[in-house]
């Protein structure tokens, strides 16, 4: 009765944590969120300003399935001058939420028989997505050693035959590291030599810290044409739930890409389009969230690496601490679970990621609320000692 390849499918662990963390919120319990996959902002006033008055505009009704032209025409000017991506509005499609920008560029690629490389660790939602298009996910692992990236000598090794498309995330969901351009020219001069597509998911590309500046895949030279590149307004302008992405990419892709939307969503809301036209507009508010989440990044590692048992990784991008919790002596699936249940502290357990002894912690919330967590989780790991 069910589609073999919709029961292969396994539930998403992130949102399994997220949801029994807001049942606990809602009854009233003192929870500290580090699960969250949101910025905790509400989304900014000039933003919303614009959707209503799209509103009482009458831009209510049904947009070309691959977005309106005037905010493709912004996306590809937005690409030209921050990205170096040379586009235009043909090049891009406009989808409901970057991942569903995911799910386009996949089904538009990928036949079944098909490989894909897809680092690990990674986001949840990757292989599940392979799965749907009965293509198959061939999992690099990263090291530690190397901040989980992708050693260029490694992944020529697992490139066959068969490999259709590599995945590219940074800075990354769940570890939070990024990349330099030397690193991605590297990668690049593999999948060049094997003909590998990338499709690179750079949602997180505002939020990069140190001073760090955010290079995209696709402005490499002889990269363009065999780059996917997925961005949004989720993470950057905190309008996780405007479900508002895009893609941009060859047209021989965004043309066929463009059919499946038409006999799915038909098109990406019309008023989530007017505000993400809005967004484009403003470019102070990306750099005061960036220097409010790194100054919430600095304090939530400082405040574990005094654990011994603990060994974070320092983010370099995301609103994500990538964290070794072996030390504990608990799996990431019990830790997370006690330390919510014991202390009411939420964090996802890294297992659904790949990688074994991590959990994740975001720090979309508050000072207030990362010391208080940080504090929590002290008194977690003391009492594992008794």
């Amino acid at each position: 009765m069910i589609n073999p390849q919709v029961s292969l499918l396994n539930k998403s662990a992130t949102l399994k944590i997220t949801a029994l963390t807001k049942k606990l919120i809602k009854e009233g319990k003192d929870v500290v969120n580090f699960a969250g996959g949101e910025p905790d902002f509400d989304t900014p006033l000039f933003i919303k300003e614009e959707a209503k008055s799209a509103i009482d505009k009458g831009l209510t009704k049904y947009t070309p399935s691959a977005g309106r032209i005037g905010l493709k025409e912004a996306i590809a000017a937005k690409l030209n001058q921050e990205n170096n991506i040379k586009a235009s509005a043909s090049n891009v499609i406009v989808t409901s939420g970057a991942k569903y920008s995911i799910f386009v560029a996949m089904f538009s690629v990928l036949a079944p028989g098909d490989e894909v490389i897809i680092p690990s660790p990674y986001w949840v939602s990757y292989p599940e997505m392979v799965k749907l298009t009965s293509a198959k996910t061939v999992i690099l692992p990263t090291q530690r050693a190397n901040d989980f990236k992708i050693d260029p000598i490694e992944l020529e090794k697992v490139i066959t035959s068969k490999t259709k498309l590599l995945i590219l995330n940074y800075p990354c969901n769940p570890t939070g590291v990024t990349y330099t351009k030397a690193e991605l020219e590297a990668i690049l001069k593999v999948v060049k030599e094997k003909n590998v597509l990338v499709l690179s998911d750079e949602i997180y590309e505002a939020l990069v810290y140190d001073g760090r500046e955010h290079t995209s895949f696709a402005s490499l030279p002889g990269a363009l044409e065999s780059t996917i590149t997925i961005n949004g307004f989720s993470k950057t302008f905190s309008m996780t739930g405007w479900r508002i992405g895009y893609l941009v990419a060859d047209e021989n892709i965004t043309n066929q890409a463009s059919k499946i939307i038409d006999h799915t969503t038909s098109c990406a809301s019309s008023i989530s389009q007017s505000a993400a036209l809005a967004a484009l507009s403003n470019k102070d508010w990306q750099k005061e969230i960036r220097s409010k989440f790194q100054e919430r990044r600095d304090l939530i590692w400082e405040g574990l690496s005094k654990f011994p048992e603990l060994k974070p990784i320092k983010p370099q991008g995301t609103f994500y601490l990538f964290c070794d919790i072996r030390g504990s002596g608990l799996g990431s699936f019990d830790f997370a679970t006690q330390l919510l249940e014991q202390f009411l502290t939420s964090c996802i357990p890294a297992d659904p990621f790949g990688q074994e002894g991590y959990i994740r912690c975001s720090f979309s919330t508050s000072l207030e609320q990362i010391t208080k967590g940080v504090n929590r989780i002290g008194e977690f790991l003391n009492s594992l000692k008794k």
